[in-house]
């Protein structure tokens, strides 16, 4: 299980990393930096259904009504749906809340739950319980088959949105301005845009400075990702630069931020290339339907925290033995 988070830098703590993306050092500002989630074989990971279902936990966050935090679920659902329609065959499709939900990748059901009380995920599915960073926003924990060469290898069987709020305060900002509260401020659909990314297989277009370089987390073009403190110090003077800091997966968000709740055209491009209407399975995975595979878990000892600029992509380190979750979260600085 690895998990990525979208974070916003502390002031005075921004870490300015060192090394450049060549290939991004020049040129228009083009789509070119969606990044898609791997297996261990580097087979990016996808769904072979063409629906999702996604569900909010009825215990909702004290911050808003209930029908304040589906709205927002539909808002972040119909953001997406309505740029990758009728180009690809994906289709997020919206459940009314209906009783206590728990985030495990047994139900095939996408479920959206508030952490109001402790920022970890209890113990279950055989593992145990596991905190977060605090400065995690979101996370996300995407369960796929992790079995090189297997047919399946990478197959998506769940994913599931946790939001962290103890150290956030989630609201609407088209009301205007988050409540006085000592917790860092964050527009839940701005928020949840960004994890519905996470949940149909897309990974950061920048990377922390924790995470070590890959040839298989790579953009569509075959490019390393930058480091994200790159991207915000340069984005200025570097277009190409400046489209990635625009994505919805770009790995930071500013307090209040609402500038991810619409994807940007590279967001669009790596669900329209991955899931294209060509290859509709037209098959709707109703929610229940439990994962492939018998799984074992071993936990593994994941990197530190990323400091200053925090970015989706740190790992936390939970493995399945052929149910891989991958867990993403969305990080925002402190107010």
């Amino acid at each position: 299980m690895q998990t990525s988070l979208l974070r916003t830098p502390r002031s005075g703590r921004t870490r300015v990393g060192l090394g450049l993306l060549c290939a991004l050092l020049a040129g228009p500002s083009v789509a070119q930096a969606y990044v898609r989630s791997r297996a261990t074989s580097c087979k990016a990971v996808y769904w072979a259904q063409s629906c999702l279902y996604v569900q909010a936990d009825s215990n909702f966050v004290k911050d808003l009504t209930g029908p304040e935090v589906e709205q927002a679920i539909q808002s972040a659902i119909n953001a997406w749906q309505t740029h990758i329609s009728p180009a690809s065959f994906l289709q997020l499709k919206y459940l009314p809340a209906q009783g206590v939900k728990e985030t495990t990748y047994k139900d095939g059901l996408q479920v959206v739950k508030f952490r109001a009380v402790e920022w970890c995920r209890p113990a279950m599915d055989g593992a145990q319980q596991v905190c977060y960073d605090k400065s995690a926003t979101a996370i996300t924990t995407v369960s796929y088959i992790n079995k090189a060469g297997d047919p399946n290898d990478g197959q998506i069987v769940d994913a599931d949105i946790e939001l962290n709020a103890v150290n956030n305060i989630f609201f609407n900002a088209d009301k205007g301005k988050a409540p006085p509260d000592p917790r860092n401020p964050a527009d839940l659909w701005n928020t949840l845009t960004h994890e519905m990314g996470h949940m149909q297989g897309l990974d950061h277009t920048c990377r922390g400075p924790a995470e070590p370089t890959s040839n298989c987390t790579v953009d569509n073009t075959g490019a390393m990702r930058p480091l994200c403190s790159d991207v915000a110090r340069l984005r200025l003077t570097n277009p190409a630069y400046m489209t990635i800091y625009n994505t919805t997966m770009y790995a930071v968000a500013d307090p209040s931020e609402t500038r991810k709740r619409d994807p940007q055209t590279d967001d669009v491009l790596g669900i329209t290339e991955t899931y294209p209407a060509s290859n509709d399975p037209k098959s709707c995975v109703p929610p229940g339907t439990a994962g492939k595979g018998g799984c074992a878990v071993a936990a593994t000892p994941g990197p530190g925290p990323a400091r200053g600029l925090y970015v989706l992509g740190l790992g936390l380190g939970l493995g399945l033995a052929l149910t891989l979750s991958r867990r993403r979260r969305l990080s925002q600085p402190r107010a």
